[in-house]
């Protein structure tokens, strides 16, 4: 792999496919063959560390990107971190109460605000394969730091958070779920960081994803793969490939000639 020093991937739709609880052996297999050709294995994910520790812990990555982008960990511990202030988080959560809308809170795991409804039901089934009702509920107890939150409604609510929060940047990423956070963040802002510690340019790396939030990533790098038929993908990808675990090693082989 002398042409390319990093690849970075997604993880749900990528690595982990539809009802799966793990990646497969056969993923895991690749992962650990690329390490061995001293390729930099980057996780760059919308969901919160502790979904995808097992990959570190397993050291089958090198640094997992999580919170979509807001929180960046490898096996020393935090590597990168941008945390949402107690007033904004008080904020938003006194907005979705008034509101009656669901939410969601990223620190190193998930929780919500304990609303439920079929925007979170069915958000959170399609961009995790989760059940939104076996998370946990976050109370004044919890004080670990929250990388993102999210409201979970459909885009008739945008004008009002947009008027309620000015300040925040808000990004809707998927028909039921709108994204608020401080700073502009997305999975590139932790990529980069990664990136620049190793001294790897983007023209060196490969970027492979499925999901709406993975278009920056793919633009950013080299070449970028889409997998499966996401047509906002398909506009800026290099190439698209059906599965990672069938078709990746041997567009990695051609790239590599």
């Amino acid at each position: 792999m002398k042409n390319i020093k990093a690849i970075i991937f997604d993880y749900d739709g990528t690595l982990l496919l539809e009802n799966q609880s793990t990646i497969s052996n056969n993923i895991q297999t690749m992962l650990t063959q690329l390490k061995n050709h001293h390729v930099l294995i980057i996780l760059a994910t919308g969901r919160p560390f502790n979904h995808c520790r097992y990959l570190m812990d397993k050291q089958l990555v090198n640094y997992i990107i999580s919170a979509n982008g807001a929180l960046v960990t490898n096996t020393m511990g935090i590597f990168h971190s941008i945390a949402l202030s107690q007033n904004n988080i008080h904020l938003f959560n006194d907005f979705c109460d008034k509101n009656h809308l669901p939410s969601s809170f990223y620190t190193t795991e998930l929780l919500t605000n304990g609303r439920f409804d079929a925007h979170i039901d069915l958000g959170l089934r399609e961009a995790m394969n989760l059940q939104a009702r076996t998370l946990d509920i976050m109370t004044s107890m919890h004080n670990d730091p929250i990388y993102l939150m999210c409201a979970f409604c459909d885009h008739k609510m945008d004008a009002a958070l947009k008027e309620a929060f000015p300040d925040l940047f808000l990004s809707r990423w998927h028909p039921s779920i709108i994204s608020l956070l401080e700073v502009e963040i997305k999975k590139t802002t932790g990529i980069l960081k990664v990136l620049e510690h190793h001294s790897i340019l983007p023209s060196e790396c490969v970027a492979v994803g499925d999901g709406n939030n993975d278009r920056d990533m793919l633009e950013l790098v080299r070449y970028g793969i889409a997998v499966g038929d996401n047509p906002n993908l398909a506009v800026v990808a290099d190439f698209t490939i059906d599965s990672v675990e069938t078709d990746l090693i041997d567009l990695l082989d051609f790239l590599n000639k």
